[in-house]
């Protein structure tokens, strides 16, 4: 586990990060975990194992958790209309005759894109993104533009929103505490969405996230004095608070999309769910959760990569795929997990299938303009980080 240990220090040392965590696992056992630096500039409280920090896109993937649990239950069906779950019909603009289904939402290939914002708030709806005339239609922004009805890849935060009401509808309860209820608790780790139900103790554990310029200091950019914040911490319009929220009305409120405050031993545990090592899902939609939904092809090109980071996609996971654009050199197998990236934070959370063997990791700030990646679209440090890791677990070829 030397490699890791060495990068996540060489990291920080070199104030690419003001701190950062990483964990390596396999089936139930930790094999290695680690920090290095602070949780908060300029105090110099040590950042911890269980310090939680917003992980960004990886949130993603406990929204999707959430949802899975709800098909499951039967409340929601993969491959019908999500309108269904919603309150309001959902139609891109150029095929209203076409429905969007869940399925097509975990895998962005729904034809929604992001706009200038994605932000839920108190008083407004989530339709009002999607309907001609709404608040936040943005000239219709949010709408790809497709010559044929869907299965082109367009990665999208706002899209989660739509998951997230989704839950609310069928699931009778906030989102919020809907995945708690369904994929927190029963992996035993303390976190939440916009901070929602997360203890003092982890409270006061957490970190603040940050960004810097190359000769600057570290400036805050999200959860500054995290004790200080209001959980949830929502955004609602001028005199209306949480208790004015109509339920299932806009699933954007609680950032299903990059909201979730965890620690990399909390992202460990959904990793394990994801291998199967941990019980959450049924094995029959595990299995459905890794099978490859969406597979880049230049030509006729049938997503838009980012620059090389989007390859492959499961069911509400990307799918690292080995090969000339993949950011760990020498992968011997496909991984499955997501990315995060907001604030400063990077980060990610990935695992082998077959092996059970995957890692976590993060850092609490970086650079305005990280220095990109020589393989991929990712950044560099994302790239060193992930090669380190995926060597240490014995993932890659010996010579990389």
């Amino acid at each position: 586990m030397k490699r890791l240990a060495e990068t996540l220090g060489a990291v920080v040392a070199r104030r690419d990060a003001p701190g950062g965590a990483a964990i390596l696992f396999s089936g139930q056992e930790v094999l290695w975990s680690g920090t290095a630096g602070v949780r908060e500039v300029p105090a110099a409280s040590p950042l911890l194992l269980t310090s939680k920090a917003r992980v960004a896109s990886i949130s993603k993937v406990a929204t999707a958790l959430t949802l899975l649990k709800l098909v499951e239950a039967g409340r929601i069906d993969l491959d019908r209309d999500i309108s269904d779950s919603l309150g309001f019909k959902l139609r891109h603009p150029k095929f209203p005759n076409s429905p969007i289904t869940p399925r097509m939402i975990l895998c962005h290939t729904a034809g929604i894109r992001d706009g200038e914002t994605y932000r839920g708030v108190v008083g407004e709806a989530l339709e009002g993104f999607f309907v001609p005339g709404g608040k936040n239609w943005n000239e219709g922004k949010h709408w790809a533009d497709l010559s044929q009805p869907f299965g082109f890849f367009t990665y999208s935060n706002l899209a989660m929103g739509l998951l997230a009401q989704a839950c609310e509808n069928a699931g009778g309860d906030r989102f919020d505490r809907l995945s708690q209820k369904l994929v927190f608790n029963p992996l035993g780790i303390d976190c939440g969405f916009n901070w929602s139900g997360i203890s003092d103790r982890a409270a006061e554990e957490a970190a603040t996230l940050y960004r810097r310029k190359t000769e600057g200091d570290w400036e805050v950019q999200v959860d500054g004095s995290p004790t200080t914040l209001p959980r949830p911490n929502i955004a609602t319009d001028p005199g209306l608070r949480l208790s004015d929220y109509a339920l299932g009305s806009n699933g954007l409120l609680f950032s299903p999309q990059g909201g979730l405050r965890a620690s990399v031993a909390d992202l460990a545990r959904i990793g394990m769910a994801l291998s199967g090592a941990v019980a959450l899902l049924e094995p029959a939609m595990r299995t459905l959760v890794l099978t490859p939904q969406w597979t880049y092809r230049a030509d006729p090109k049938n997503g838009d990569t980012s620059g090389g980071a989007f390859q492959g996609f499961g069911l509400g996971v990307h799918r690292l795929v080995p090969g000339d654009h993949c950011p760990v050199a020498g992968l011997k197998t496909e991984m499955v997990g997501h990315y995060g990236e907001a604030y400063g934070l990077l980060a990610g959370l990935w695992v082998d299938p077959a092996s059970m063997r995957g890692f976590a990791w993060f850092i609490t700030g970086s650079l305005y303009g990280p220095a990109p990646g020589q393989r991929s679209g990712v950044y560099r440090v994302e790239e060193e980080m992930m090669q380190a890791a995926a060597y240490d677990l014995g993932l890659v070829d010996s010579k990389f």
